[in-house]
């Protein structure tokens, strides 16, 4: 009896990235129309963003644990001062450090 799967990697790798590629030019492209049509003027929404700034020495990504409702009121800051939580905390460690070592 004939196998029904049939599958020819090689044409579904081409396919699925084809489409992924299509799936990501439309997102950039309706992020674009709805920065327009959301504030009327994209260097508007382009200023909030953050860019990163490159390291003056390099960086470790550290990944913790907290309440919700910490989570919660960082959240809150974040969109107040429209910077992300990598930021936020990077300045929360730094004055803790500072703290810890008397310097603040």
């Amino acid at each position: 009896m004939g196998n029904k799967n049939n599958w020819d990697a090689e044409a579904m790798k081409g396919t699925l990235i084809s489409d992924m590629e299509k799936e990501v030019r439309d997102g950039i492209s309706g992020l674009a129309a709805g920065e327009q049509n959301a504030g009327g003027d994209v260097a508007m929404a382009s200023q909030t963003e953050q860019k990163p700034e490159k390291p003056a020495e390099p960086t470790k990504g550290v990944q913790t644990y907290i309440p919700m409702s910490m989570y919660r009121r960082l959240n809150d800051i974040k969109l107040t001062r429209g910077e992300n939580i990598s930021q936020l905390v990077e300045q929360a460690i730094a004055l803790w450090l500072d703290v810890q070592e008397g310097k603040a």
